[in-house]
């Protein structure tokens, strides 16, 4: 049940911590070669979601998101 709470944390971000947020994710995403609709594939979100986050215009984001968004663009993921 706890790790049910942990995965749906929600964290609010203030506009300058989302374009950082987004700014890391893009770097990410490129430095493995995916397009934003292979990346929102395989972290399971939606592309427009994906895309508002790269730009900084998402300040919701939940912890599983970003641990899928990593997961994914790591070696192996």
């Amino acid at each position: 049940m706890a790790e049910d709470l942990i995965d749906r944390e929600v964290i609010v971000l203030q506009e300058m911590e989302a374009r950082r947020v987004g700014d890391g994710i893009r770097e990410l995403r490129l430095r493995c070669g995916l397009s934003v609709e292979e990346l929102a594939r395989r972290a399971n979100v939606s592309h427009d979601y994906l895309i508002r986050l790269e730009e900084g215009h998402e300040l919701k984001v939940t912890r599983s998101v970003l641990d899928n968004l990593r997961q994914v663009s790591s070696p192996g993921g």
